[in-house]
């Protein structure tokens, strides 16, 4: 998710590592468990041009910190197209009653519990495609996961003010100091505090119906969490349209897209190769008008009034997936990942046409939860593989990440999750109101 304003919120990544770890923790490696949270809108969508999609319910991926002395925990979205930490959004103006009730359970960090809270006395306003937040600058300790009193010490965060349509603070976890910020984020302050050997860090974000949840890995990798061996590509610069000036964001070179039938026939659009980000504050990914009206005409979908292309929640259940590939690379996301139920009986693909004259392509949630990623800040690097999930082997990463490549995944296919949508699962119908925002990049 990335943010308009120039300081975004950061530590999404932060907020589920820090609650209560699944595993030991290692030296140099700092693991989190990333939780999944169902019927929210997608109000922490793309920036720019709003999206009105009604009666819709999705999911949005949350990590929890443990802030101040003592520790106090708070849940924030997990957010890698943002890079500034901000917590306690105003619960009373989310978007609506469902929300409210989430963001009241979601924690909240109060400074003046804190004997370690400094005020900053800076204001700044993140304004999003619809709502925003005006925060006021802080610094505290943030628990270290897996130890009793380790802290991170001085961790420069935001406080909410007031924030309008917000139901989570947000845990940015893009690129901080010397980049896109005059100050430590949470990736900096971990490798600057000796929590981590490099500046790098790994996702799995898990299946969209499976029973486990996902996990983020800082300063390491999980062979236990995908397939083969991992390709490694370059951080391209800023992609702003028409400018290679802008934020830093974690922007990869996407060579093709394509759809693998249930009947094994195999197709590629043309004109699919562009930049595309990946972006876990995004539940679903933004692909450019022609590529979005080859996936409609493919699957048969409807064209439904929400902008959402409309299948029959039976095609959960068929073996094809939709084929996303870079450089040798191809991440095949079954069609039970990519397709969502919004509603009973309403099931819509996970993606959205992204305006623009430029192609660009925003891979959110509905092709991260297919692959496995290492988002290395310290050589401008990612580096990508198939995720499936068959247990847990941590392993660290120092700051010459590129021994990553001598890692190869302990998973084979048949750990991937293919999960079918749960019937039993009730709503009513317009009982949520979904926006999502297109990215104007």
């Amino acid at each position: 998710m990335l943010a308009l304003a120039g300081l975004q919120l950061v530590f999404a990544l932060l907020g589920a590592a820090l609650a209560l770890p699944t595993s030991e923790t290692k030296k140099g490696v700092l693991s989190f468990p990333v939780y999944r949270k169902r019927n929210q809108p997608l109000n922490l969508g793309k920036r720019d041009n709003v999206v009105a999609l009604g009666n819709v319910s999705t999911l949005t991926y949350l990590i929890r910190l443990q802030i101040g002395t003592p520790p106090q925990p708070v849940e924030v979205v997990l957010d890698t197209g943002s890079f500034e930490l901000w917590v306690d959004p105003t619960c009373a103006t989310a978007a609506t009653e469902n929300q409210e009730e989430k963001c009241n359970a979601s924690g909240r960090y109060v400074p003046s519990q804190s004997s370690t809270y400094v005020d900053k006395g800076v204001k700044q306003h993140i304004g999003y495609g619809k709502g925003g937040a005006e925060i006021s600058y802080a610094v505290d300790s943030i628990l270290v996961p897996g130890s009793n009193s380790q802290a991170l010490r001085n961790v420069v965060f935001g406080v909410g003010l007031n924030t309008t349509e917000l139901a989570w603070g947000v845990g940015g976890i893009g690129h901080g100091n010397g980049f896109n910020l005059h100050y430590n984020n949470l990736i900096d302050e971990l490798h600057a505090q000796g929590i981590t050997q490099s500046k790098a860090f790994s996702i799995a974000l898990g299946g969209q119906y499976s029973e486990a949840g996902g996990a983020i890995v800082f300063g390491g990798v999980d062979t236990k969490k995908f397939s083969g061996k991992l390709h490694k590509f370059d951080n391209m610069p800023p992609q702003i349209e028409g400018s290679k000036e802008g934020p830093w964001r974690y922007w990869v070179q996407m060579k093709s897209v394509g759809v693998t039938t249930p009947n094994s026939v195999i197709s590629t659009y043309e004109y699919s190769t562009m930049p595309a980000l990946l972006d876990t504050g995004s539940t679903w990914s933004y692909l450019p008008q022609h590529i979005f009206d080859s996936l409609q005409d493919d699957f048969n979908a409807t064209l439904s009034e929400d902008g959402s292309l409309e299948v029959p929640c039976s095609m959960v259940d068929e073996p094809g997936t939709v084929d996303f590939t870079f450089g040798e690379l191809i991440i095949q996301v079954p069609y039970s990942e990519f397709i969502s139920q919004l509603e009973p009986g309403y099931c819509a693909l996970g993606v959205l046409p992204r305006k623009g004259s430029y192609d660009r392509a925003v891979l959110g949630d509905s092709f991260l939860r297919s692959a496995y990623v290492i988002f290395d800040q310290t050589n401008q690097h990612l580096y990508m593989a198939s995720y499936h999930d068959c247990g847990t082997n941590e392993q660290t990463l120092s700051g010459e990440v590129g021994a990553a490549l001598n890692l190869t995944g302990e998973c084979h296919s048949g750990h991937h999750l293919f999960a079918s949508i749960p019937m039993c699962w009730v709503i009513a119908p317009s009982a949520f109101v979904l926006w999502i925002f297109v990215l104007f990049l």
